[in-house]
């Protein structure tokens, strides 16, 4: 569609450019004196129009050739933006999977540290059953030996009954009760040392079960910060990505409107040139104008042809020649075209 309109500008300036030069050729002929006419000045007339056409050729090449050059900048800028989109995608992409896998880190790592307290716990109860099996092993020995001192005692007042054994017995007795007493305070000490152990396990364990759980709520309490990062994270990227992709989407939205309001103004040039050629006009018409709606079908088919304010001689010969031209240029583009299928212009002839 370009190329056409390219082709299109490019005869019109050869038209205009060789109207000039002959104007000018005539011109010159008109005022030089005819004293004599010889054929060398007529040759080198007619070459400098071949050098004039030869020169439009080359202005309507550099044309064509900054039309191709702004067509391919506006590509390369289209897919330049293309290209920041995908590369924004892509990075969102590894920022999700870089937290996704930090996650997955973190959730390993407290499930290495929640088997590593249980394998603990196992270990602190196996030390308390040994601990008790101890103290039980110990009770039944202090049994075993109060049940042995009290046949030592019966053997004892059995002998007893022995005068000759009196001062023995005596003796024995005497010894037997610093045995006792040594006993009873063995026992003493022992009951006390059994309640200073019980004292320092039940501190053990209340300290323990304090630090777990003070270690749960500050492991419950850094869950939480986390979990707020990341969300605060995650909404920031989206924001930045959602910002990036609006920007992108609006300047290539107001491309397209700037393209399709080029085509609708190139169009509508074309509109009324072709009315221009199918219209009747007079002298009446000069300086005059007329505003006209005009329906078109999809492919250019004039539907109606309706008059507005203006000269009223200027509206009549205005809708008469739309009427004749019977079709007017439409763009393929649905953009443009929507735009041309009720198109309102002012028109005036040129006379």
């Amino acid at each position: 569609m370009k190329d056409n309109q390219s082709k299109y500008s490019v005869a019109i300036i050869i038209s205009v450019v060789l109207h000039v030069v002959l104007l000018v050729v005539l011109g010159l002929s008109a005022t030089s004196t005819p004293l004599k006419q010889q054929p060398k000045p007529k040759v080198q007339a007619i070459q400098a129009v071949v050098v004039s056409e030869k020169a439009i050729k080359q202005h309507a090449d550099r044309i064509k050739r900054t039309e191709q050059d702004k067509r391919k900048k506006e590509q390369q800028r289209l897919q330049a933006a293309e290209d920041r989109i995908k590369k924004l995608n892509v990075e969102r992409q590894q920022k999700e999977a870089a937290i996704a896998k930090a996650k997955e880190q973190q959730k390993k790592a407290e499930q290495a540290a929640k088997r590593a307290e249980t394998k603990r716990a196992e270990k602190e109860v196996e030390r308390k059953v040994a601990e008790a099996a101890a103290v039980k092993a110990e009770k039944q020995r202090l049994k075993k030996v109060a049940e042995r001192k009290k046949a030592e005692a019966e053997t004892k007042k059995a002998e007893q009954a022995a005068a000759a054994a009196e001062t023995k017995r005596k003796a024995a007795e005497v010894k037997e009760q610093k045995r006792q007493a040594a006993v009873a305070a063995e026992n003493k000490r022992k009951k006390a040392e059994q309640e200073r152990k019980r004292q320092e396990v039940e501190k053990k364990r209340v300290a323990e079960e304090k630090r777990v759980a003070a270690e749960k709520e500050r492991q419950r309490l850094a869950k939480i910060e986390q979990d707020r990062q990341e969300r605060l994270m995650q909404e920031q990227i989206e924001a930045e990505f959602a910002s990036e992709l609006d920007s992108e989407i609006q300047q290539l939205d107001a491309v397209r409107q700037q393209e399709v309001l080029s085509e609708v103004d190139k169009y509508t040039a074309r509109i009324q040139s072709s009315i221009q050629r199918n219209m009747l006009t007079s002298d009446a018409m000069k300086g005059k104008s007329c505003a006209l709606n005009i329906r078109l079908s999809d492919s250019g088919l004039v539907l109606s042809a309706t008059s507005g304010k203006g000269d009223s001689i200027v509206c009549r010969a205005g809708v008469n020649a739309v009427n004749k031209a019977g079709s007017l240029p439409m763009s393929a583009d649905p953009e443009v075209a929507s735009k041309l299928k009720n198109i309102n212009l002012i028109f005036r002839p040129e006379i």
